[in-house]
């Protein structure tokens, strides 16, 4: 372990640790290439290694990264969510509370960690759900209490809310595994947060899919050591990452039985394109996107698993 300090453009302060797999222990990974500084086309962040347990085949970063303060206290929810549609979400959260009431065949307590500005929750109240979120962020929080959600600001470490027995029929991570620097010490605690049969609902990237895949080859064939997985130090602040297969392992060894798992294609929102050469960049990532949901290969990983 290191404790060797590092500042980004941004101002944020960055303490590098060596450490071994977050999910498996072990200490032999691949290296799969540089993320952030040099190895950014816009020079974000700070430059760090992202690896592969070969074991696991969970995806992180060698030296691990990790904040001083909460990156996103730097940001407002306007500006983190830019591309996101409320109204989308929430019918969203409607979806998957109807689809947990399909499995459970009840309606009950529902909890979702990092609950953003809590849309999905209020889709989930709207169906009749008893909701709760957990937010880090204060801004972010604010907005959710607003929408009448009962939101607790704390880390997933320190919550209360998740810190239950049996207390909850569903739980949510919508988007926040890929987020967290101990995603196998999350879901135990998920797993003890449940009743028996209780689901948990998850939904990351899938670092396998086409898209990555060719991101990486392109940087490969232009000479370059960068790859285009995770985002450690530089928003939306990805530290570890997935495949199908390493999920369902992860899954599995908490205690979980997979219910459903589907690779999906993802509805990215691209930022106005600047000229014709960004212009025919977008084109053919769209293009790419289509293709990897078409084989399996998408952008996305969705599963519902039951807690055993």
């Amino acid at each position: 372990m290191s404790n060797d300090f590092v500042q980004s453009s941004d101002g944020i302060r960055w303490r590098a640790e060596w450490r071994p797999c977050p999910v498996c222990g072990s200490d032999n990974p691949r290296v799969i290439g540089t993320r952030g500084g040099r190895a950014h086309r816009e020079g974000k962040g700070i430059e760090t290694n992202v690896v592969q347990c070969m074991v696991c085949e969970i995806i992180y970063t060698r030296p691990v990264m990790i904040p001083e303060t909460n990156p996103y206290d730097k940001t407002t929810s306007d500006e983190y969510f830019y591309n996101h549609d409320s109204k989308l979400k929430e019918s969203m959260g409607e979806s998957i509370a109807a689809y947990a009431e399909k499995v459970l065949r009840c309606k009950g307590k529902m909890l979702e960690l990092g609950c953003g500005r809590g849309e999905l929750l209020v889709g989930a109240a709207k169906r009749g759900w008893e909701v709760y979120g957990v937010e880090m962020t204060d801004d972010f929080a604010r907005k959710a209490a607003s929408k009448g959600i009962n939101v607790e600001q704390s880390s997933i470490q320190k919550s209360s809310l998740l810190n239950q027995t049996g207390r909850y029929d569903v739980i949510l991570l919508a988007a926040i595994l890929e987020h967290l620097y101990d995603p196998l010490e999350t879901l135990h605690k998920v797993h003890k947060a449940l009743r028996i049969g209780g689901l948990v609902f998850i939904d990351v990237p899938n670092e396998m899919s086409l898209t990555m895949r060719i991101g990486n080859l392109y940087m490969r064939l232009r000479g370059r050591d960068w790859c285009v997985n995770l985002s450690p130090t530089f928003s939306p602040f990805h530290v570890v990452g997935f495949s199908p297969n390493s999920l369902r392992k992860l899954l599995v060894s908490s205690g979980f039985r997979i219910h459903r798992l589907d690779v999906v294609k993802w509805n990215n929102a691209f930022p106005q394109t600047k000229n014709l050469v960004e212009a025919i960049e977008k084109f053919s990532l769209e293009v790419v996107q289509y293709v990897g949901a078409v084989i399996g290969m998408g952008d996305g990983i969705v599963c519902w698993a039951i807690r055993e």
